[in-house]
């Protein structure tokens, strides 16, 4: 069985071009959602292994989401992929359990952002 990522971000064209690229790799089984509250549902029936999250979602942001999907135990890691360049004001990233080397800025390097996959599962 192939590792569980659940993308979320509101952009289409980000969220099908990522999914796309990892898809390529025929690692992992790969799901994505437009919005916070659709990925908390879809997770809710199935969990993931691993979110991709933007932080800039409409309603519930991608740190609120990744609080929820920690504490509800519906995916234990994340990677945050963000266009915004002022996050940090807003997000302290340790609390989340995450480094900056979970944070990748769009447009990011997707082979990067694919090695810290990798590195983020075999984690445990």
């Amino acid at each position: 069985m192939h590792p569980r990522i659940m993308i979320i971000d509101d952009e289409e064209h980000i969220r099908t071009s990522l999914a796309c690229f990892l898809e390529d790799f025929d690692e992992f089984d790969v799901r994505t959602a437009h919005s916070a509250e659709l990925a908390l549902e879809e997770l809710r029936r199935e969990p993931a292994d691993l979110c991709i999250v933007d932080i800039r979602l409409p309603a519930t942001n991608g740190a609120e989401f990744i609080r929820i999907a920690k504490e509800r135990a519906l995916c234990p890691r994340h990677v945050l992929h963000t266009g915004s360049t002022d996050f940090q004001q807003y997000v302290d990233i340790t609390e989340l359990g995450m480094t900056g080397e979970d944070v990748f800025q769009k447009p990011c390097d997707s082979m990067a952002m694919l090695e810290r996959i990798r590195q983020v599962l075999r984690s445990d």
